[in-house]
C-alpha cells in the first residue's frame, strides 16, 4: 500500500483481452496509473452470477402471514393445491374459503389471493388461507370506507343474539335496532337478503366492525325532506301513501315528508275514526293546506281533493224536498242530522217533538225549510213531515218502488209553492 494513500477508484472491465482499465491513485498532488488486463473468462463469470441470483430468489423465504396470488394445481374432495411461487406449493382446505366462494366452482389454473395461515415446523408444509387473505384486504377497505363515509353492501348470513351477520369478505353485525328506521319483526326473513351499511363502530384489535343500515336509510330521508320541502306549495294536489292512524287523524307519506290530515280534513261526512275513510297503505290524493319548512310539519286535507257534496247532490238540496237523515248530534235545543254524506242539517227547538227519544245513528224523516249556499247552512223539520198531506208527498216520488222521502232523482214540481208551510 502507497504510504498517505487517501481514495481509490476502479471500474469493473467491460471487454476482451484487449480492454484496459485505468486505476488512479492520487497521493499527494502526483497521479499514478496502471493498466490492467480484462479477465479471459468475464462472460462465463457473469452467467454464474445470473444463475445464483435466481437461485437465491427460489429459496426466498415464506413467512406466515404473508398474501400472495396462487394458482390451483390440484383439485381434492376436501382440499385444493395451491401454487404461490419460488416453487412452493400449498394446501388450501375447503373450510378457508370464504362463504362467497363455491368450492365446486373452482378448477385448476384458476386464481386465488391467499393467506399462509401455517407453517409447519417438521416437514415446512404451508397451509393457506384464502377467507384469511380476503378479510385482511376487507378491513382495509372498511377503515377507508369509514374514513370516507362511503356506504358498503353485504349479504345478511346469519341470524344471532340482538341482530344480525353480515359478509363484508370479514364477519360484521349489525344490530336488530340499525336495520330500518321501524323495528324488524322477523329476522330470519333477512337471511341471504342484502343491506346498505355504513360503519359505525371499529374495534381495531380485534378487528370486528359494527354497521348500520338505519343510518343510511335516515340520511337519505333527510335529503328528499329536503328536497321536497323546496317543491311543496300551499293548494297543491300531492300523491301519498297512508302509513298510520291515530284516534285523531292519518299519517300520510308524501315521498320524505309524513303529513297530518286531521279526522275533519278526511271526509265531508262526519267520521269517528280515521280508519271510517281510509286505511295503512291507501294510496291517496291530498291537498297541501299548510306546512312549516322549519318544524317540517305538513297540514294535508283529503275531503278537498275529493268532489264537493254540495255540488254532487245539488239537484236534491232545495227547501221542501222531504228526505231521510241519519241523527248525528242530539242537544236539548237542537238535532244536527246528515241528509247526505258531507251535508248536515240542524233541527231547531220546535221543529221537532222534545218528548221524542232520539239518538246518534238513528234514522229519522225530515224537510228541508231553509238553504243558504255562501254560509253552507241547512234548517229542517221532523214536525213538518206530518204536516204535509200524503197525497202531496206523492207528488215528489217519481218511482214507487223508492221508499218514502228518500233522495229523489228529478227535480221538485212547481206546485211545491203552494205547499202548506
Amino acid at each position: 500500500m502507497v504510504p498517505g494513500l487517501s481514495t481509490v477508484t476502479a471500474t469493473r472491465p467491460t471487454a476482451t483481452d484487449t480492454t484496459t482499465n485505468k486505476i488512479q491513485t492520487k497521493v499527494g498532488t502526483f497521479t499514478i496509473s496502471t493498466t490492467e488486463i480484462a479477465p479471459a473468462h468475464h462472460e462465463e463469470e457473469d452467467q454464474l452470477a445470473f444463475e445464483q441470483r435466481l437461485y437465491e430468489e427460489s429459496l426466498k423465504v415464506l413467512d406466515e402471514g404473508q398474501v400472495l396470488t396462487g394458482v390451483i394445481v390440484q383439485k381434492d374432495k376436501d382440499e385444493l393445491l395451491v401454487d404461490i411461487g419460488g416453487k412452493s406449493e400449498g394446501s388450501l382446505p375447503f373450510r378457508e374459503l370464504s362463504l362467497a366462494i363455491d368450492p365446486k366452482e373452482l378448477k385448476v389454473g384458476d386464481t386465488l389471493e391467499v393467506m399462509i395461515h401455517r407453517i409447519d415446523d417438521n416437514d415446512g408444509t404451508l397451509f393457506l388461507s384464502e377467507r384469511r387473505a380476503r378479510a385482511l384486504k376487507t378491513w382495509e377497505k372498511v377503515i377507508e370506507s369509514h374514513d370516507h363515509d362511503e356506504v358498503i353492501e353485504a349479504t345478511v348470513t346469519q341470524v344471532v343474539k340482538g341482530g344480525v351477520l353480515v359478509d363484508l369478505g370479514m364477519r360484521g353485525f349489525v344490530p336488530a335496532s340499525q336495520i330500518r328506521r321501524q323495528p324488524v319483526g322477523n329476522l330470519d326473513e333477512l337471511v341471504g337478503r342484502k343491506l346498505r351499511l355504513k360503519v359505525i363502530d371499529l374495534d381495531h384489535k380485534r378487528h370486528r366492525v359494527v354497521l348500520s343500515q338505519r343510518l343510511v336509510l335516515e340520511e337519505e330521508l333527510n335529503a328528499k325532506k329536503q328536497e321536497l320541502l323546496g317543491t311543496l306549495e300551499v293548494g297543491q294536489i300531492r300523491e301519498g301513501v297512508v302509513v298510520r292512524l291515530a284516534e285523531f287523524g292519518a299519517f300520510v307519506d308524501l315521498g320524505g315528508i309524513d303529513g297530518l290530515i286531521h279526522n275533519s280534513e278526511l271526509s265531508y261526512a262526519r267520521i269517528k275514526h280515521p280508519s271510517e275513510a281510509v286505511k295503512i297503505g291507501d294510496v291517496v290524493n291530498v291537498e297541501i293546506m299548510k306546512f312549516d319548512p322549519d318544524a317540517k310539519k305538513v297540514s294535508l286535507s283529503l275531503k278537498h281533493a275529493l268532489p264537493d257534496p254540495w255540488d254532487e247532490h245539488a239537484h236534491n238540496l232545495y227547501e221542501t224536498n222531504a228526505m231521510t237523515a241519519q241523527v248525528v248530534k242530539v242537544t236539548p235545543n237542537y238535532l244536527l242530522v246528515e241528509i247526505v254524506p258531507g251535508v248536515l242539517a240542524m233541527i231547531p227547538k220546535g221543529e221537532f217533538d222534545p218528548g221524542a227519544q232520539f239518538s246518534p245513528g238513528q234514522e229519522v224523516e225530515v224537510t228541508l225549510l231553509t238553504i243558504n249556499q255562501s254560509t253552507r247552512r241547512i234548517t229542517a223539520s221532523i214536525q213538518h213531515v206530518a204536516d204535509i198531506p200524503p197525497e202531496e208527498i206523492e207528488k215528489y216520488v217519481v218511482d214507487e218502488d223508492v221508499p218514502l222521502g228518500t233522495i229523489a232523482d228529478s227535480e221538485p214540481p212547481s206546485a211545491v209553492e203552494a205547499l202548506p208551510e
